[in-house]
Parts: C-alpha cells; structure tokens; sequence
C-alpha cells in the first residue's frame, strides 16, 4: 500500500498538483480526497478511471459538449448524504424534506446534461437513475419550481386542523372579547397541524426509502463524474498524457514538473523535459552540484504517484509500474527530540524501507543525495554499499549523488549535462541575481544515459567562480589541488 506523508505530497509536488484540480460538487470533493492511491490488485480499477479520464478528455474537445452548463449543475448540488443515511432509521424533518426536493430537482436538471455527453454510455460508474419516484413523493402537485408545501388535503387531520387554526386566526381579528380562550384554542390548532404534518412526514419519509438506492447512485455518479471531469480539464490545460500502467519498468519521456516549471516561467526561464528509463535494480543519477539532480528525481516521483492515483501525467509518454509502494528518502529527516542528526533519521528512514521489501510486492525507492550526512569518504562507501545492496531487490531504485563510483553496481547511469562549456564564462559581475541567472542559463538540465562508472562532473569550482566567490578562496582552492 502505497502511503505518502503530507510533508512528502507536498515536498514533491503532488499536492500542488492535486490542489489545481476544481471539483464543482461535494460528492467530486469527497471521491478525489478518498482515493489514494491505486495498489497492484486495483489495476483494473485504475484503468478504469483512466479510461473514465481519457474519454471525457476527448469529449472537451467536441463542440456540441456543454462542460459549463453541466458543471454548474454539478455545483448545485448539496452533500446530503447525512440525510439520505438518517431517512433509513428516521423520519426526516421538514427542512430535510425540502432540501431533498431540492436536490432532487438538481438532479433532473443535470442528468440530461450528462446524458447528452458524446462518451456517456461509456463511462465507467457513471449511470444515473430516474429521480422521478422520489419527486412524485416529495412534491405530488409537480413543477420544477422549488418549495416544499404539504397541501390541505393531504390529509382530513391536515385539512380539518388548517381549517380550524384559519377561522381562529379571523376571529382573534376580528373580536378581542375573548382573546385568551380564542389564543388557546389557536394553540390546540396550531398543534394538530404540527402533528398532522409529523405523519405526513413520517409517511413520506417511509415512501422515501424506496428511493434511496436510486439518489445515492446518483449522488456516487455525480461524485465519480465530476473527479474525472476535474481531471480530463487538467489534462488539457497542461497538455497531459494518459499513462501505460503495469510491468516493471518505470518509463517517462518528455516529463515536466509544473511547479517547478512555473516558478520558472515566472522568471522567464523554461523547465527542461526530461526522459528516464528505471528497470528493475539500481539507476544511479549523478551531476554537478546546482545541476538539477533533486528537479529531476522529484519530476519522476511526482508523475510516478500521479499516474497510481489515476491522474494523466505531466509527460509526452509514460509507462509505470504498479508499484505495492514508493520509499522516498529525500528530506532532512532528523529529529532533535529524539536526538537524531539528518544522517541517522536517513538510515532509520532506509532501514524501514529494506524491511518493506521482505514483505513482498514491488517497491519504488527514490534517494536523492543518500549518506551526504556524514563525511565524504565514508558516505561514498555507504552509498556504494547500498546500490548493491539493492541491486538484486524487487524494486526500482533511483539514487541521486555525486559520490565517484556509486553506480558501479547499477543497471544504469544517468547524469544531468550540467555547465555548457559554451557559456559557462568565468564572468561574476553584476549582483547575486545577476549571477545566478547567468549560472542557470549556461546549465543544461537535461539527463543523458551514461556508462556505469562514468565520473561524476566536475563543476563545483566553475559554480563559485560564477557566484563570485572571493578571489582568495579560489587560490587557496587551486594550491590545494596542486599538491
């Protein structure tokens, strides 16, 4: 089971991504809060709502196909679902009646607007019921106007009551003799009435039950119809693809991290795409330092979990795994009340995650800069020894480092291309801002298949020359690397 912490949804993007998704209904807010992530033995369930996805992508496109009128009535619609749970023990109160009636009356404005989709027949848990035995109960008299008034003569206690509080009524106008004994009959009235209307209630509430198969079907259609729809919208904004899911490669081509990239279309700069290929085993990942390894990994585990939560992916194509679970140790995980340092909650964290592969199934484990807690030396031996650790494991690992020699185990070996040695100048002038963008633009973000063992480059002195690092440092650097 595939369990990610708020933290990490929010650290990798995925919240973000769920955030721009704009259900119009609860029963759309509900079903897109609870649905999680799809486990291996729910792969048909996941194509399904892929399928659900990727249809009503189709249909945007269609130029008979009303989207806005058909959200608006979606958006009319109340969460009932308390209400419709308490008819079966209960008799529902007046203000429930009418704010069914209601209900029911949006319910008959949507589902032809949802009929009338060009792929609704093959939709996926998308069937809505005739809500018209409902209505014939709760507003006999008919109309699509919205009120909810129990006529006279639904009833001879209804109608004698009504009859006998409205003559009392006139007389209190009329006469002032005896005031207090006509307010006292009124009362008796008035209560005959509330008591009258109780049965009709109770009665009504009865006849209900009925019904309440067919408005919580609606209600689940509507929630499934507006969480795809929410979804196929997103899809086209962004210009998503549907992903393959299964096997046990983890395949993205052209992938694109769209927070990332709008922090970077808002300094007029453009995120680089990238495409990645995970087999079974260790890929090592590996760039100089401000290179884009952690962009890169975070753009591959964000539009791995999307595409396991039944989303389209921010990819041109992509093929994902049915991962049983994605480990993601890329944070600071220490813990000062416990007395861990970041190096020691890292090992706790991988600890965990080499445990969850003795349970079975097939793991995704994402490390971005593991061991770099420690010193040099030694996080390099630790690093090492992890790839082949993990290199006969069910999972498909991605490691982020810089440390030499980590991917002498791997399957394979990416590295970000790093500084172009075209623009990669020596020029610090101007202020930090300056720098940096000049930095950025001399970087290609872009990740190239390597052969195992391929060093690590070497950039990070050509980094402090363009931040303008002082001019002593790098002597000192330079006599140091002489020796």
């Amino acid at each position: 089971m595939i369990e990610l912490s708020y933290e990490q949804k929010e650290d990798i993007g995925f919240k973000y991504v769920r955030d721009l998704l704009e259900p119009v209904c609860p029963y759309g807010v509900k079903r897109l809060r609870a649905e999680g992530f799809y486990a291996p033995e729910q792969k048909e369930a996941l194509e399904r709502e892929l399928e659900n996805v990727a249809l009503l992508r189709a249909a945007l496109d269609e130029p008979e196909c009303d989207i806005p009128n058909l959200r608006a009535a979606l958006g009319g619609l109340k969460e009932l679902s308390g209400t419709l749970d308490a008819c079966e023990n209960r008799a529902l109160t007046e203000v429930e009646l009418y704010e069914l009636t209601a209900f029911c009356l949006r319910l008959r404005t949507l589902i032809p607007r949802a009929e009338a989709l060009p792929c609704y027949d093959r939709l996926d848990g998308v069937r809505f019921e005739s809500v018209d035995g409902a209505l014939r109960i709760l507003n006999p008299s008919g109309g699509d106007r919205l009120s909810f008034y129990i006529e006279d003569a639904r009833t001879p206690a209804l109608l004698e009551a009504r009859e006998r509080k409205r003559t009392l009524e006139r007389l209190l106008r009329q006469d002032d003799a005896d005031r207090e004994a006509l307010l006292a009959r009124r009362q008796e009235a008035a209560k005959a009435e509330e008591d009258a209307l109780t049965a009709i209630y109770a009665e009504m509430s009865e006849a209900l039950r009925a019904e309440l198969c067919a408005l919580r079907a609606c209600a689940a259609s509507a929630g499934r119809l507006d969480a795809a729809l929410s979804k196929a919208l997103l899809a086209r904004r962004f210009g998503c693809c549907r992903p393959s899911v299964g096997g046990d490669t983890l395949r993205l081509t052209g992938a694109v991290h769209p927070q990332l990239a709008a922090a970077l279309e808002e300094r007029g700069r453009r995120f680089t795409p990238i495409g990645i290929e995970l087999a079974r085993g260790v890929t090592v990942l590996t760039g100089a330092n401000m290179g884009g390894k952690s962009v890169a990994m975070k753009t591959v585990v964000l539009n791995t979990a999307l595409a396991l939560s039944g989303c389209f992916v921010f990819c041109s194509s992509a093929c994902v795994p049915l991962f049983d679970r994605i480990e993601l140790i890329n944070r600071d995980f220490s813990n000062a009340a416990e007395g861990l340092s970041s190096f020691g909650g890292e090992i706790l964290r991988f600890n965990a995650a080499a445990e969850n592969l003795r349970a079975g199934g097939l793991s995704f484990i994402a490390m971005d800069e593991f061991a770099r807690g420690t010193n040099a030396r030694e996080g390099a031996a630790i690093a090492r020894a992890v790839v082949k650790y993990l290199s006969d494991k069910n999972a498909v690992t991605l490691l982020a480092t810089h440390y030499d020699g980590t991917a002498d185990f791997a399957v394979r070996h990416y590295q970000v291309k790093g500084l172009k040695d075209a623009e990669a100048g020596d020029d610090a002038s101007g202020t930090g801002a300056d720098r940096l963008r000049r930095l950025e633009n001399a970087m290609d973000y872009g990740l190239v298949p390597v052969e195992p063992g391929t060093e690590c480059p070497r950039h990070a002195l050509r980094v402090c020359r363009m931040l303008g690092i002082e001019r002593e440092i790098l002597d000192f650097i330079a006599s140091e690397n002489a020796k």
